[in-house]
């Protein structure tokens, strides 16, 4: 079970870890099955708020796993235990050499900022975040009140904001931000 975690009094902000897997041919099954067990194993950490895979195609060898803590505190917790360390020595065998290492450590909507096909070490500065952000919500909103907001006037106040929600956040995560980020990347990440 998890644990009742103890940052009752100060401020925390949530912390991503994202790795990249490559598997070696004909592991996959494997793979599979050893990425169950490492999820079950850091549902019960203290601070653990989700996981993610994504596997890039059905007929791709690459995943990529997505862990979110609550606090960077958690997250190392995780990243050092004994209990990570023999779950990685375990699937050393099924991978490419060093994939397993490759880490980004985010707390926020840098998620959003991450170039397809690449793992972003740094992500950008907040400020060009919150501008990249209200570029790609301006459309949604625009074409939201133009059409959608007489029809959710019908609904309770209280369920206006839900759908507003349920419009906004899977367009800007799957549709307008992998593209805005693609078009702003040498603005968002400039070349040193």
């Amino acid at each position: 079970m998890k644990k009742k975690s103890s940052h009752q009094h100060t401020q925390v902000e949530p912390v991503t870890l994202t790795f990249h897997f490559d598997v070696n041919k004909g592991n996959e099954k494997d793979f599979e099955q050893w990425a169950h067990e490492i999820t079950e194993a850091v549902s019960h950490f203290e601070g653990h708020l989700g996981s993610n895979w994504i596997r890039t195609s059905s007929s791709a060898r690459e995943y990529i796993v997505i862990l979110k803590f609550l606090d960077f505190q958690d997250s190392n917790r995780w990243l050092n235990s004994p209990i990570r360390k023999r779950l990685i020595k375990k699937v050393i065998p099924l991978v490419k050499q060093n994939k397993p290492d490759r880490l980004q450590n985010v707390t926020g909507l840098e998620t959003w900022f991450t170039l397809p096909g690449h793992m972003t070490m740094k992500p950008p500065p907040r400020w060009k975040m919150v501008i990249a952000t209200m570029i790609g919500i301006y459309p949604i909103g625009l074409i939201y009140q133009a059409y959608l907001v007489n029809d959710i006037r019908a609904l309770p106040l209280l369920l206006r904001p839900i759908a507003l929600s349920l419009i906004l956040t899977p367009i800007l995560t799957y549709v307008i931000m992998p593209q805005l980020t693609k078009l702003l990347r040498r603005w968002l990440y400039p070349e040193k």
